[in-house]
């Protein structure tokens, strides 16, 4: 009896992977139809449509509900249809510090990419996922275009900045009020020449009021909201929309409302407009004054959702929690020295019952012995400053207690070596071709 339960489960699991591969490649499956077996129990096939049945009796639907609830895990998607569902991937470009990551955490109203005050923070292409009933927005922050980079982590950044560049339904080009150009001339020639649609972010218009046209260095620069649209509708006339925002100002700020609001297609898009205030000449397209709700729905493309509703993004909290603590280093160490720092989780502990706090365990890697001395400070002062931090940063966003231990190491001249930007993710592992 026993060898007979074994085959008839046996029998069962593979009509199961059967039933799926007709599904999936019907004409692929083809030549695999057998003829029904004797067993113990019935179990028929008839283009693997009828009903399976074990000892107990289950049906085969009931065996595949129990199948679907034994695969649940948070982050899956459902698979359920939903027509006229939009989904694509927005990336955000610009020459650096002009606020994308200030932008792209306010369009997602959660603070995932690290921002300062310091150009260059952003480092790899992260993904944000902003998710509405009728689309889901798949936001790529990426590092700020440098022409010339001066050393191969430099190279690496731009690698992912052309990478997100290329898998991108959508761009989201990020300036200033000063019309700030994207340095790398081939890659803004692409920009002009793609089909796909674009859109402009004129950051920081809060500095409007106190710029000084005369000033030295203002010289060829943009230094009103006006002069900035007409510079970049001529720059990139098929632009959908050149809107003037103010990212640091987060969701609260008009700009913010208006892009946001377009990216996932309303409702209410024409009322965000107005609310920009006087209309600026050269904001939409020659004879367009407003975009519709339903023109702004044609901006992704036609697609199921790729992420669960509830994701955020596809990184780990690992990352995440090394992204914190070197924001940490980079607003607390002064100078050119965080360009120089790296920081890898070591250890991740989650929360349990008995210890209520996530405990974690960084390296700060430098290149020099010098740096090491900085870093750790007098006594210890300046690490114990940069913990304080990164462990406020990291309760906000975690939303628990969390426990942290730094350690500085030095590794001579990682920023230059490719299997330690192999190794910390900045550049690909290139394939060996075979003779």
């Amino acid at each position: 009896m026993a060898i007979q339960n074994w085959q008839a489960s046996f029998v069962l699991w593979i009509g199961l992977c059967l039933r799926f591969l007709v599904v999936l490649y019907p004409r692929a499956a083809a030549s695999f139809i057998v003829p029904p077996l004797n067993l113990p129990r019935r179990c028929q096939n008839k283009h693997f449509a009828e009903t399976y049945e074990t000892e107990d009796g289950k049906e085969l639907d009931s065996l595949l509900g129990e199948l679907k609830s034994a695969f649940v895990y948070e982050g899956r998607m459902d698979g359920s249809p939903n027509e006229g569902y939009r989904c694509g991937f927005v990336v955000v470009l610009g020459a650096p510090n002009m606020g994308k990551s200030t932008l792209m955490n306010a369009l997602l109203q959660e603070d995932l990419c690290i921002a300062t005050a310091r150009p260059q923070t952003t480092r790899h292409a992260i993904l944000g996922i902003l998710s509405a009933p009728e689309c889901q927005v798949c936001l790529v922050d990426t590092p700020g275009v440098i022409e010339d980079p001066a050393y191969r982590l430099q190279e690496g950044m731009m690698e992912a900045v052309l990478g997100a560049f290329r898998d991108a339904d959508v761009m989201l080009v990020v300036t200033d009020l000063f019309s700030t150009p994207i340095s790398d001339d081939q890659l803004f020639a692409k920009v002009q020449k793609s089909n796909k649609p674009v859109i402009v972010a004129i950051n920081k218009v809060d500095l409007a009021s106190a710029v000084n046209p005369g000033a030295e260095g203002n010289e060829g620069k943009t230094v009103t909201v006006e002069d900035a649209v007409a510079r970049w509708r001529q720059l990139l006339p098929n632009a959908i929309a050149i809107l003037p925002v103010t990212a640091s100002g987060g969701i609260g700020d008009s700009g913010v409302q208006a892009l946001r609001l377009i990216l996932t297609g309303g409702p209410g898009i024409p009322s965000a407009i107005r609310n920009l205030g006087r209309p600026v000449p050269g904001m939409f397209p020659t004879d367009v004054q407003l975009i519709t709700d339903e023109e702004a729905k044609q901006i992704l493309p036609l697609s199921p959702p790729l992420y669960d509703q509830g994701l955020l993004t596809d990184r780990t909290d690992r990352f995440i929690a090394s992204e914190l603590i070197r924001s940490s280093l980079f607003e607390t160490l002064k100078k050119e020295l965080p360009y120089c720092c790296e920081v890898r989780v070591q250890q991740f502990k989650e929360a349990t019952e008995e210890d209520k706090l996530i405990r974690i365990w960084a390296d700060i890697l430098v290149e020099r012995d010098s740096q090491k001395v900085i870093v750790i400070g007098k006594n210890g002062d300046q690490v114990k400053k940069v913990g304080i931090a990164a462990r406020q940063k990291l309760e906000e966003f975690f939303q628990t207690r969390i426990g942290i231990n730094l350690r500085v190491k030095v590794d001579k001249d990682w920023r230059k070596k490719d299997n330690k930007l192999q190794e910390f993710g900045y550049i690909k592992v290139k394939k060996k071709r075979k003779n």
